[in-house]
């Protein structure tokens, strides 16, 4: 078989029967995966290296300021949470060729830390851990089922990414327990949602779910 590379089409005769051009056996190996383009991934390096290094320096700086100017209010703590959600977005959200669902978790993590050093650095008022986080769960749970339900033929590979969402939805409730949330029902559902979503997927894909979980867990 012959392949043209104009017209992406495979034919056993030796011209292209839509452009007519002259083909030959060379061009007719097909390519299964993308070209590793190290250039891209070296300027990507460097990028998230120099992000690094600046973000570092910028915390450094403010430390220093901070300690000079108002010392008995450390609001570093800030810039520094701050510097490292843009640090964790830009290195494995936007430049890194990581899995989606890997940027999702990634993502719903370092939002979660962000959160709680804010709310603990305000005061302590507890609207994180009573309300955002398990929204913040909740939605991530959410978008990689709506993802995998999108992508069909390639929904196990967002498995333990979602086990491992579905294992966050657990965190508030524990939260609750230990005393460090204070209203009940948001932990709740998410915690119920968690176990649904977890429920559905043994009921809709049982076969295939328990074949990954068996894969992951080596069960």
């Amino acid at each position: 078989m012959n392949r043209c590379p104009e017209c992406d089409v495979m034919t056993a005769h030796r011209r292209c029967p839509l452009c007519q051009a002259e083909l030959s056996e060379a061009q007719a190996a097909i390519r299964w995966y993308p070209d590793y383009d190290r250039k891209q991934q070296r300027i990507r390096a460097r990028i998230s290296r120099l992000a690094i290094f600046i973000g570092i320096l910028a915390v450094l700086v403010c430390f220093f300021i901070n300690l000079i100017v108002l010392p008995q209010f450390l609001w570093v703590f800030y810039v520094a949470v701050a510097v490292f959600y843009a640090l964790v977005s830009l290195s494995h959200t936007i430049l890194s060729a990581s899995h989606i669902g890997g940027k999702i978790t990634a993502q719903v993590i370092s939002l979660t830390i962000v959160l709680l050093v804010i709310d603990a650095m305000s005061g302590a008022v507890q609207w994180s851990v009573d309300y955002v986080v398990p929204a913040l769960i909740i939605a991530g749970i959410l978008v990689i089922t709506i993802i995998m339900v999108t992508v069909r033929l390639k929904w196990t590979g967002y498995v333990s990414f979602l086990l491992m969402m579905i294992g966050l939805g657990f965190v508030p409730a524990v939260l609750y327990l230990t005393g460090l949330a204070t209203v009940l029902w948001p932990s709740l559902v998410a915690a119920l949602y968690a176990v649904v979503t977890f429920a559905l997927m043994l009921v809709f894909a049982n076969q295939a779910f328990m074949t990954q979980l068996g894969r992951r867990f080596h069960l």
